[in-house]
């Protein structure tokens, strides 16, 4: 078999039955799709498990894990040569697979690094116009879309398990593979996909600063592991310096500020994306801090 795609899974019923129509709807076929529901309970167990396609593995988890243990468990069970790491909230191209598996015939030791187009709903999908990418993700390993041969991978010892189960494992991930002297490629117009991002509300935006505050977490851990080098990528001092600079703790998170937010997305482009860099900024501190605790670790940055 020529490739696997993994797909872990939680509570994002129907964007995984379009995710899905997707992936099953392909130009090439020697390939399976390994999707890892990590505890879900809105119903996307007995979708899945109506569908009859014979290249599909359904795997269950009656208590949450994160996705990378899904990833590593996938990576496990796997069949194909080539693993495809997707996000469930990613759509494909019909030609998806094609491509990584076409570009995984230049070499055998390549990381291909797939980009996104970010789209608010489903109903944004257009297979037949202009595809450019809003999401250059250069120099890093991010399991939205990205593929590597599964002997690397194993090479490599799969996922480290530091910090919360979200932000930077994909990352760590990328050192580990380029010291097995892996090469970088990207697929900016082949390996296409949309990553849609849903409706700005104020559940979704408390979602997703409590993805933000683990991914400070995990940042704090992944520079102790990489040091100098993990500071680079996760930039834990200028998201401390920043915060504080701008006193977010007595701003960011009171609702009339989440109330600007949602409605600067609706109409106000640049606010949008000013308010939620600082946003990001002061979540991803909180996280880091909490970390730094629970090392014993004092806080260079005070409130």
């Amino acid at each position: 078999m020529k490739a696997s795609i993994i797909l872990p899974t939680y509570n994002r019923m129907p964007i995984i039955k379009c995710c899905l129509s997707h992936l099953f709807n392909q130009t090439v076929t020697d390939y399976e799709v390994i999707l890892i529901d990590d505890c879900s309970s809105d119903g996307t167990q007995s979708y899945v498990t109506s569908l009859k396609y014979s290249n599909l593995l359904y795997i269950r988890f009656e208590e949450r894990k994160g996705p990378y243990y899904a990833r590593n468990l996938g990576v496990k069970e796997a069949n194909g040569e080539i693993i495809i790491f997707l996000d469930s909230d990613v759509i494909v191209y019909p030609d998806f697979i094609e491509d990584h598996i076409n570009i995984h015939k230049r070499s055998d030791n390549l990381i291909l690094q797939g980009m996104v187009k970010h789209i608010s709903d489903k109903n944004e999908i257009s297979m037949d116009g202009f595809y450019l990418p809003n999401a250059l993700c250069l120099r890093t390993f991010i399991t939205q879309n990205v593929s590597v041969k599964k002997k690397w991978l194993l090479l490599a010892g799969g996922f480290d398990d530091f910090g919360p189960t979200m932000g930077y494992k994909d990352v760590d991930m990328g050192f580990q593979l380029k010291g097995l002297g892996l090469k970088w490629v990207y697929g900016i117009r082949r390996c296409k996909a949309f990553h849609i991002d849903g409706p700005v509300t104020e559940s979704s935006l408390e979602k997703t600063f409590e993805k933000w505050k683990k991914q400070g977490a995990s940042a704090f851990y992944f520079v102790k592991k990489w040091g100098r080098k993990g500071e680079r990528y996760a930039h834990i001092k200028k998201a401390l310096f920043l915060s504080h600079l701008l006193s977010t703790h007595r701003w960011i998170e009171k609702k009339s500020t989440v109330r600007m937010m949602i409605q600067s997305k609706k109409h106000f482009g640049i606010v949008w994306l000013i308010l939620k860099a600082i946003a990001k900024y002061h979540y991803r501190r909180k996280g880091i801090e909490e970390a730094r605790r629970n090392e014993g670790v004092g806080n260079s940055c005070k409130s």
